[in-house]
């Protein structure tokens, strides 16, 4: 018995006339007749009883037709569901995505702008630090990543795919109340005394090393006092009169009520935001989400 049998044999059941259904399904009438002989001879039972004019559904043909139709309708769910997924209109794609990525306007608006476009697609969104996406990516259990450019080095590179999709400027976190709160920008040598808050190296040591070296390339290397594995941290310290902070983000938005972000005149540190994926790798669905971030960053820039 064969998918054609059953379709066959609906039409015939839905007309209840051979020469109808044959035009229906662009078969001659002989061997459609014939194709029904057949599935009745395999069955063991009359579908039909046949009538001088047309045909009429036997009482077992009434039963089969029940279980033909939704039989038939399974089978155009799982074509529709494959040539959807084929085609990248369906399916999951996990994003990694760090506390600071999160924050960032155009990342949050495209995967928002991915989701409407594309209701059928799961983003299945986890939050990770970036040298963990990398390992995750490497394994196969991260479809994409969010990263600064710091965190991807050459041994990287020959794994992964990566593009840009955005910068981050490295600024310095300041309490309301201080000093430089009102300040369009500050110079690294008035950093030099003010207890500083930092990136901790051991969870992100490119980025870590990047800023430490645009510190000292400046000639006024800042006085560290606190590491801080997450920008929440150190803005939370930045915020109970802690310190200062250097934090590298999308833009002067304040993250807090009662902090202000200053740009630093003379360090002019920025990285590049890059989606990160598996070399020759992925979905349907994962690379219309990489075309459609690449192309909203074209058209921003």
């Amino acid at each position: 018995m064969e998918l054609r049998h059953l379709r066959y044999f609906r039409a015939i059941g839905r007309e209840e006339h051979f020469g109808r259904a044959a035009v229906a399904l662009r078969v001659a009438q002989p061997a459609l007749t014939r194709q029904i002989r057949d599935l009745e001879t395999e069955l063991g039972v009359e579908l039909f009883e046949r009538l001088p004019r047309g045909v009429r559904l036997s009482s077992a043909g009434r039963a089969f037709l029940d279980e033909v139709e939704e039989i038939l309708k399974q089978v155009d769910r799982a074509v529709d569901r494959a040539r959807r997924m084929g085609s990248g209109h369906l399916g999951t794609i996990r994003v990694g995505l760090s506390e600071i990525m999160a924050a960032y306007d155009f990342i949050s608006r495209g995967l928002f702008d991915f989701r409407e476009n594309e209701p059928s697609v799961v983003l299945d969104l986890r939050s990770t630090g970036s040298l963990a996406q990398i390992a995750a990516l490497k394994d196969g259990t991260l479809d994409v990543g969010i990263v600064y450019d710091a965190h991807i080095d050459d041994r990287d590179r020959e794994t992964l795919d990566c593009a840009p999709i955005g910068t981050g400027e490295t600024m310095l976190a300041v309490h309301e109340s201080h000093r430089f709160a009102n300040r369009n920008s500050v110079m690294m040598a008035e950093i030099a005394n003010e207890p500083v808050l930092g990136p901790a190296r051991i969870l992100a040591p490119g980025y870590y090393d990047r800023v430490m070296a645009a510190c000292i390339a400046s000639g006024s290397a800042p006085r560290f006092v606190q590491e801080c594995t997450t920008n929440s941290i150190l803005f939370s310290l930045v915020s109970v009169g802690m310190g200062v902070g250097i934090v590298t983000t999308a833009g002067p938005h304040s993250p807090s009520h009662n902090i202000r972000l200053v740009p630093i005149a003379d360090l002019g540190l920025k990285f590049r935001v890059m989606l990160v994926w598996r070399a020759r790798d992925g979905s349907a669905a994962l690379r219309r989400f990489l075309d459609m971030m690449i192309q909203r960053a074209a058209q921003a820039a």
